[in-house]
């Protein structure tokens, strides 16, 4: 019969979670990229997530927050934030949904339990909460502000169509013309 691990070896194993998210996070963030582009819901321009400048430094916050600090990750992530109007809050939503299950996924393989998955559903949380709140003053400067602020510095990311007309190879005149 197994028993149940006492509280040396939770403390052993959050240290080496915590360690882990703290000094590889860029293994999770490859994780969460890889995840990102292999769903079907991910357009080819949208490549470059909203999160894809901040994601490393975020999950290494994250690390520290599992080691005992108690200020919010979102507010100590030193990073940028791409926030784009045009694909709006249900792309945050999925991106941040995407990176919450690379995160509980590394913890529960690296022996994380209860109190861990809740410390990354808070930080998880917190983040979403904050950066729709962000998108939403993009669109409304009159709307509430984040209650968790973000430590970073938040852009807006203005995507353009590509302006290179196509013209199919059977066209009337033929090649296009070269200038």
């Amino acid at each position: 019969m197994r028993k149940a691990p006492d509280m040396n070896e939770r403390g052993r194993r959050a240290a080496v979670l915590a360690r882990f998210f703290r000094q590889q996070p860029d293994r999770i963030a490859a994780l969460w990229r890889r995840t990102r582009l292999a769903s079907n819901e991910v357009e080819p321009r949208a490549f470059l997530g909203q999160l894809d400048g901040l994601v490393e430094a975020f999950i290494r916050e994250v690390g520290l927050t599992l080691d005992g600090e108690e200020s919010s990750p979102w507010s100590r992530t030193r990073a940028v934030l791409r926030l784009s109007p045009e694909r709006g809050a249900r792309a945050l939503y999925d991106e941040f949904a995407a990176l919450r299950r690379c995160l509980v996924d590394a913890s529960e393989v690296l022996g994380g339990g209860d109190w861990e998955r809740e410390r990354i559903n808070r930080a998880v949380d917190e983040a979403v909460d904050s950066a729709v709140a962000l998108l939403q003053r993009l669109k409304d400067p009159r709307a509430d502000g984040p209650r968790v602020p973000f430590g970073g510095l938040v852009v807006e990311y203005f995507e353009r169509p590509s302006r290179v007309k196509r013209v199919p190879p059977d066209a009337k005149y033929g090649r296009p013309a070269m200038h």
